[in-house]
């Protein structure tokens, strides 16, 4: 039978600080300064780390998003997101069309540019994280499992 993480219990604490702590060095490993400055050097990725957020958001939706849809995705506020946006349909990479029934709201989406942008990003960490993993076992890859629900777990 399992046992369950008790965070009251010093072994549950260790556990979860220990887990904490990586989680948190992967995750500043894959999006820091440095990564996002080798994504735009090694997959031509022109974006800056904040649009390309947006871009990722954007491509996964089958529908256009609405700004206030788009920074609740993003958990960030939407005035942040206005000027992405903006910035993205700028460059060519995002398109947006007026929300019928409310000339002020606006819908975006991925253009096709934008939607080759986010592939090459994700082709290239996906190349980085193989590389990084290659000497793991299918077994100890399934903590990708774990890693989805502590996310879901701690969306609002």
């Amino acid at each position: 039978m399992d046992r369950r993480v008790d965070p009251m219990e010093p072994e549950g604490r260790a556990a979860l600080d220990g887990l904490y702590t990586a989680l948190s060095a992967l995750a500043y490993t894959m999006t820091g300064n440095r990564a996002h400055s080798r994504l735009r050097r090694e997959a031509g990725v022109s974006v800056d780390r904040a649009s390309l957020a947006v871009l990722r958001v954007l491509a996964a939706s089958p529908e256009p998003l609405r700004v206030g849809e788009l920074a609740e995705a993003l958990m960030v506020n939407a005035p942040h997101v206005t000027r992405e946006v903006r910035r993205l349909e700028d460059g060519g990479l995002v398109a947006t069309t007026r929300e019928p029934g409310d000339q002020r709201a606006r819908r975006a989406r991925a253009t096709g540019e934008g939607r080759e942008a986010v592939a090459r990003a994700e082709a290239m960490g996906k190349r980085w994280l193989g590389e990084a993993l290659g000497e793991f076992s299918l077994e100890e890859l399934e903590t990708a499992a774990v890693i989805n629900r502590i996310v879901t777990g701690l969306r609002p």
